[in-house]
């Protein structure tokens, strides 16, 4: 087993989650002290408290000065499969689960099990998706490879500077992957339920295609509300 390095840390974050459209990011920055010690003094901090132009001169600092930075991209096939095997599992108590992803924690801790494997460092600060945190923490333990601390928190993106840095890698990647698809088919909005902009976009979609777009989340809730008025239109 190769020998972690004590001297860096990582941050895990994602950007995405809630989003009905495009992808779900999970990033991960490894750095030392040293180096977080920098991202405090510039002013890293979670991408939620950024603008967008900070967000991409942050990422291209974080980028040249980190010993590690990964991207993970989660497909809309790949979460609606989750979802959907979550619903099957609650509904049916005699559900086979063996060597299957449920539900959309479980994929999301998966995943960041898949990033840590290929870490180095010694410990690693993730911000908890799982009202448990501790229960996060053990679900991402049962696929890693190798012995390494892991730190499961609430809002750990505002709490640790490693995390923020994660945070802002997540949240640029993914305004780059809507930014892709606005050059593709107009304005979408943020790609959130919540926004206006892009339940506007739906609704025009449906109306047009009478099917949901390929790059939308399916298993989302959305639709039911979206049906009633795009019924209107047939």
């Amino acid at each position: 087993m190769k020998k972690l390095n004590k001297l860096f840390i990582s941050g895990i974050d994602e950007a995405g989650r809630g989003s009905i459209l495009g992808p779900l990011v999970i990033a991960s920055v490894t750095a030392d002290k040293k180096t977080i010690r920098k991202f405090s003094r510039i002013g890293i901090k979670d991408s939620k408290q950024l603008s967008p132009r900070n967000r991409e001169a942050f990422a291209k600092i974080i980028m040249d000065e980190s010993e590690n930075v990964i991207v993970s991209k989660l497909s809309e096939k790949k979460i609606d499969k989750s979802v959907r095997l979550r619903k099957e599992y609650l509904r049916n108590k005699n559900f086979i689960v063996s060597n299957k992803i449920i539900g959309l924690n479980e994929l999301e801790a998966y995943s960041m099990s898949k990033i840590i494997n290929n870490l180095d460092s010694h410990s690693v600060y993730v911000d908890s998706c799982d009202v448990k945190p501790e229960r996060f923490r053990k679900r991402i333990e049962n696929y890693l490879n190798k012995n390494i601390k892991i730190h499961s928190r609430h809002k750990a993106d505002e709490k640790f500077i490693i995390v923020a840095a994660a945070s802002v890698i997540a949240k640029y990647t993914r305004d780059r992957e809507i930014v892709k698809l606005e050059r593709r088919f107009g304005n979408i909005g943020s790609g959130y339920p919540s926004d206006p902009i892009t339940r506007i976009f739906l609704q025009k979609w449906l109306k047009n295609h009478r099917d949901k777009p390929e790059f939308a989340r399916k298993s989302w809730k959305t639709w039911e509300d979206l049906q009633p008025k795009i019924d209107d239109y047939f």
